[in-house]
């Protein structure tokens, strides 16, 4: 169901970007391009979307490996991957400061599902609200943008172990540091199609439960959702002159 899930993301990208390209060949005749109203004018926009990324959570997957039956002794290829997929979504505003220099504010949710077929009653979902603000250095062209941005902000993650019926639940906060890189093709007077691909990297507090008891390991280790992701984002987004 995942890997049909991401198929039609992907579907959905190429789709945009092919209808993105025979939108920008009519532009002198439709609109009025970003680089004529941006003359004068700084932008403020708003970007809306979502995601998908692959994540790696060593500290995660070590406690797994310790909760699910003999799972050490099981072939690699029945075991979870190093790097797994969720997806998020996104809102952002943005204002350009200057011509090649803006600042972002951004709200997102992810959410991850890490299960072993081979352990269909076992699951370990986590999930995150994330508060970011970034800087981009910004490029401009006629019927578009080029984005190089770095930012950072606070990450606060929740996971939910089920087995059974049975249900745990923990929660944390941390760090998140990210760059990126976004072109906004022009599409309308005020609208441009939204591609986005970027790094995170997460420094994580440690789980707790409703108690403020830290979720340990069976070796003792504490454990967090730290990690690394690379993600790519399909969206919209809207500016205004």
């Amino acid at each position: 169901m995942r890997k049909t899930a991401y198929r039609k993301f992907i579907a959905v990208l190429a789709a945009a970007v092919i209808l993105s390209a025979n939108a920008a060949d009519g532009q002198t005749v439709k609109h009025r391009s970003f680089a004529e109203q941006n003359l004068n004018r700084h932008y403020t926009s708003f970007a809306f979307g979502m995601g998908v990324n692959y994540v790696k959570n060593k500290s995660l997957d070590d406690y797994i490996g310790y909760e699910l039956p003999n799972y050490n002794f099981l072939n690699d290829n029945l075991k979870l991957s190093e790097f797994r997929s969720g997806f998020d979504f996104f809102i952002s505003a943005e204002r350009q400061v200057h011509r090649n220099f803006s600042l972002k504010a951004e709200y997102s949710y992810f959410l991850k599902s890490n299960k072993s077929d081979y352990y269909p009653e076992y699951s370990f979902n986590s999930s995150g609200h994330r508060l970011f603000a970034s800087v981009n250095y910004l490029f401009p062209m006629e019927y578009a943008y080029f984005k190089l941005g770095i930012g950072g902000g606070g990450v606060f993650s929740s996971l939910t172990k089920s087995y059974g019926s049975l249900e745990s639940d923990y929660t944390s906060t941390g760090l998140g540091l990210k760059a990126e890189g976004t072109f906004d093709l022009q599409v309308g007077n005020s609208m441009a199609v939204y591609l986005n691909g970027n790094i995170l990297n997460v420094f994580d507090s440690g789980l707790k439960d409703s108690n403020g008891d830290e979720l340990l390991n069976k070796a003792g280790g504490k454990v967090n959702l730290s990690g690394l992701s690379f993600g790519l984002r399909l969206g919209v987004e809207f500016f205004i002159f």
